[in-house]
Protein backbone atom coordinates (compact mmCIF):
# COMPACT_ATOMS: atom_id res chain seq x y z
CA UNK A 1 0.00 0.00 0.00
CA UNK A 2 1.47 3.33 -1.03
CA UNK A 3 1.31 6.21 1.14
CA UNK A 4 0.74 9.45 -1.21
CA UNK A 5 -0.15 11.27 1.85
CA UNK A 6 2.02 14.41 2.69
CA UNK A 7 1.69 16.10 5.72
CA UNK A 8 2.86 19.91 5.41
CA UNK A 9 5.67 21.40 7.03
CA UNK A 10 3.59 24.09 8.74
CA UNK A 11 1.42 21.47 9.98
CA UNK A 12 4.23 19.46 11.50
CA UNK A 13 5.74 22.45 13.28
CA UNK A 14 2.34 23.76 14.99
CA UNK A 15 2.06 20.10 16.15
CA UNK A 16 5.35 20.55 17.52
CA UNK A 17 5.16 23.62 19.62
CA UNK A 18 1.76 22.82 20.22
CA UNK A 19 3.24 19.25 21.89
CA UNK A 20 5.81 21.74 23.60
CA UNK A 21 3.91 24.74 24.83
CA UNK A 22 0.51 22.91 25.48
CA UNK A 23 2.13 20.93 28.89
CA UNK A 24 3.59 24.19 30.02
CA UNK A 25 1.11 26.32 29.51
CA UNK A 26 -0.96 24.07 31.57
CA UNK A 27 1.19 23.96 34.39
CA UNK A 28 1.97 27.58 34.74
CA UNK A 29 -1.21 29.24 33.16
CA UNK A 30 -3.84 26.86 34.98
CA UNK A 31 -5.49 26.27 38.54
CA UNK A 32 -4.52 22.91 38.63
CA UNK A 33 -1.62 22.80 36.71
CA UNK A 34 -0.36 25.28 39.15
CA UNK A 35 -1.59 23.03 42.15
CA UNK A 36 0.68 20.29 40.72
CA UNK A 37 3.56 22.10 40.23
CA UNK A 38 3.20 23.45 43.73
CA UNK A 39 2.57 19.94 45.00
CA UNK A 40 5.41 18.68 43.11
CA UNK A 41 7.91 21.46 44.02
CA UNK A 42 7.02 20.68 47.93
CA UNK A 43 8.06 16.92 47.16
CA UNK A 44 11.19 18.13 45.95
CA UNK A 45 11.90 19.99 48.74
CA UNK A 46 11.27 16.97 51.08
CA UNK A 47 8.10 18.71 52.71
CA UNK A 48 5.42 15.47 53.48
CA UNK A 49 2.05 15.45 52.52
CA UNK A 50 -0.60 15.98 55.73
CA UNK A 51 -3.34 13.38 53.97
CA UNK A 52 -6.03 13.27 57.19
CA UNK A 53 -9.18 13.07 57.25
CA UNK A 54 -9.86 15.95 59.33
CA UNK A 55 -13.51 15.31 59.85
CA UNK A 56 -13.25 12.35 61.45
CA UNK A 57 -10.98 13.20 64.05
CA UNK A 58 -11.57 12.85 67.56
CA UNK A 59 -9.84 13.37 70.49
CA UNK A 60 -9.06 10.15 71.50
CA UNK A 61 -6.20 10.28 68.46
CA UNK A 62 -3.23 10.64 70.97
CA UNK A 63 0.47 12.02 69.59
CA UNK A 64 1.88 8.38 69.73
CA UNK A 65 -1.23 7.31 67.18
CA UNK A 66 -0.67 10.42 65.02
CA UNK A 67 3.23 9.58 64.78
CA UNK A 68 2.09 6.42 63.74
CA UNK A 69 -0.55 7.20 61.30
CA UNK A 70 2.09 10.31 59.69
CA UNK A 71 5.90 9.50 60.19
CA UNK A 72 6.93 11.33 57.19
CA UNK A 73 6.23 14.17 59.41
CA UNK A 74 8.78 15.18 61.82
CA UNK A 75 6.97 16.67 64.69
CA UNK A 76 8.83 19.07 67.01
CA UNK A 77 6.83 19.00 70.51
CA UNK A 78 6.83 20.96 73.38
CA UNK A 79 4.78 20.98 76.73
CA UNK A 80 3.38 23.84 78.27
CA UNK A 81 0.14 25.54 78.70
CA UNK A 82 -1.23 26.87 75.17
CA UNK A 83 -4.53 28.05 73.80
CA UNK A 84 -5.63 24.30 73.50
CA UNK A 85 -4.07 22.61 75.80
CA UNK A 86 -1.01 21.44 77.78
CA UNK A 87 1.22 20.38 74.80
CA UNK A 88 1.82 21.47 71.63
CA UNK A 89 3.85 19.65 68.40
CA UNK A 90 4.56 21.10 64.89
CA UNK A 91 5.81 20.71 61.71
CA UNK A 92 5.85 21.73 58.10
CA UNK A 93 4.29 20.19 55.78
CA UNK A 94 4.25 20.52 51.88
CA UNK A 95 0.27 19.33 51.19
CA UNK A 96 -2.72 18.95 52.80
CA UNK A 97 -4.66 16.52 51.23
CA UNK A 98 -3.45 17.33 47.33
CA UNK A 99 -3.54 21.01 48.34
CA UNK A 100 -0.22 22.79 48.62
CA UNK A 101 0.16 23.97 52.45
CA UNK A 102 3.07 25.29 54.96
CA UNK A 103 2.83 24.18 58.48
CA UNK A 104 0.82 21.67 60.67
CA UNK A 105 -0.10 22.41 64.64
CA UNK A 106 -1.44 19.50 67.25
CA UNK A 107 -2.67 21.06 70.46
CA UNK A 108 -3.38 18.06 73.13
CA UNK A 109 -4.71 18.30 76.61
CA UNK A 110 -4.13 15.86 79.30
CA UNK A 111 -2.54 13.65 76.20
CA UNK A 112 -5.32 13.38 74.02
CA UNK A 113 -5.50 15.53 70.94
CA UNK A 114 -7.71 18.94 71.34
CA UNK A 115 -7.06 21.50 68.37
CA UNK A 116 -5.44 20.40 64.77
CA UNK A 117 -4.53 23.86 62.86
CA UNK A 118 -3.08 23.66 59.10
CA UNK A 119 -1.85 26.75 57.33
CA UNK A 120 -1.93 26.21 53.31
CA UNK A 121 -1.15 28.52 50.69
CA UNK A 122 -3.42 31.37 49.80
CA UNK A 123 -4.16 30.87 46.77
CA UNK A 124 -5.85 27.63 47.59
CA UNK A 125 -8.59 29.02 50.31
CA UNK A 126 -11.29 28.45 48.06
CA UNK A 127 -10.47 24.55 47.41
CA UNK A 128 -10.07 24.28 51.13
CA UNK A 129 -13.54 25.37 51.71
CA UNK A 130 -14.87 23.32 48.83
CA UNK A 131 -12.90 20.36 50.54
CA UNK A 132 -14.63 21.20 54.01
CA UNK A 133 -18.42 21.53 52.43
CA UNK A 134 -17.35 18.13 50.58
CA UNK A 135 -16.44 16.09 53.54
CA UNK A 136 -19.06 17.71 55.46
CA UNK A 137 -21.86 16.92 53.17
CA UNK A 138 -20.67 13.32 53.57
CA UNK A 139 -21.78 13.58 57.19
CA UNK A 140 -25.03 15.46 56.93
CA UNK A 141 -28.30 13.97 56.64
CA UNK A 142 -29.19 17.63 55.01
CA UNK A 143 -26.48 17.30 52.51
CA UNK A 144 -28.13 14.26 51.29
CA UNK A 145 -29.55 15.97 48.08
CA UNK A 146 -26.33 17.12 46.81
CA UNK A 147 -26.36 20.86 48.75
CA UNK A 148 -23.34 20.98 51.14
CA UNK A 149 -25.02 22.22 54.74
CA UNK A 150 -25.00 25.89 54.71
CA UNK A 151 -21.76 26.73 58.04
CA UNK A 152 -22.62 28.47 60.47
CA UNK A 153 -21.18 32.12 60.44
CA UNK A 154 -19.95 34.33 63.45
CA UNK A 155 -17.26 37.27 63.21
CA UNK A 156 -16.08 36.68 59.65
CA UNK A 157 -15.66 32.93 60.62
CA UNK A 158 -17.15 29.45 59.03
CA UNK A 159 -17.80 26.57 61.20
CA UNK A 160 -18.60 23.33 60.01
CA UNK A 161 -19.92 20.40 63.03
CA UNK A 162 -18.46 16.95 62.48
CA UNK A 163 -17.80 13.84 64.37
CA UNK A 164 -16.34 15.02 66.74
CA UNK A 165 -16.37 18.96 67.20
CA UNK A 166 -15.82 21.38 64.72
CA UNK A 167 -14.07 22.83 61.05
CA UNK A 168 -12.91 26.62 61.06
CA UNK A 169 -11.78 28.45 58.72
CA UNK A 170 -12.49 32.40 57.34
CA UNK A 171 -15.42 32.76 55.70
CA UNK A 172 -15.50 34.22 52.49
CA UNK A 173 -12.21 35.72 50.45
CA UNK A 174 -9.19 36.06 52.76
CA UNK A 175 -7.76 39.88 52.73
CA UNK A 176 -3.83 40.83 53.62
CA UNK A 177 -3.80 40.10 57.40
CA UNK A 178 -6.33 36.98 57.31
CA UNK A 179 -4.55 33.51 58.26
CA UNK A 180 -5.00 31.15 55.43
CA UNK A 181 -5.51 28.35 58.15
CA UNK A 182 -8.09 25.23 58.46
CA UNK A 183 -8.72 24.49 62.17
CA UNK A 184 -10.55 21.63 63.58
CA UNK A 185 -11.58 21.68 67.68
CA UNK A 186 -12.63 18.28 69.48
CA UNK A 187 -16.22 18.80 71.18
CA UNK A 188 -14.01 18.65 74.53
CA UNK A 189 -12.27 21.58 73.57
CA UNK A 190 -15.34 23.66 72.04
CA UNK A 191 -17.27 22.53 75.30
CA UNK A 192 -14.42 24.21 77.25
CA UNK A 193 -14.37 27.43 75.66
CA UNK A 194 -18.24 27.65 75.12
CA UNK A 195 -17.72 27.11 79.27
CA UNK A 196 -15.37 30.47 79.36
CA UNK A 197 -17.26 32.61 77.73
CA UNK A 198 -15.51 31.81 74.34
CA UNK A 199 -16.94 31.05 71.18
Amino acid sequence: MASGIRIPKLYKTLLAVVAVLGPIYWLMFTEDGQRRTDLALMSILGRPAFDAALDSFTDRLTEARLRESFPAIELECVDGDNPFGDRFCGAQIGSFNQYPARSLSLFFEGGRLSAVKVLYAPAYHARIRGWVQRRVARLSEEGSDGTPPAPLVNEGVATWRVTDGALMLKDGDLGRSDEPALLWLSGATLAARMGQGGT
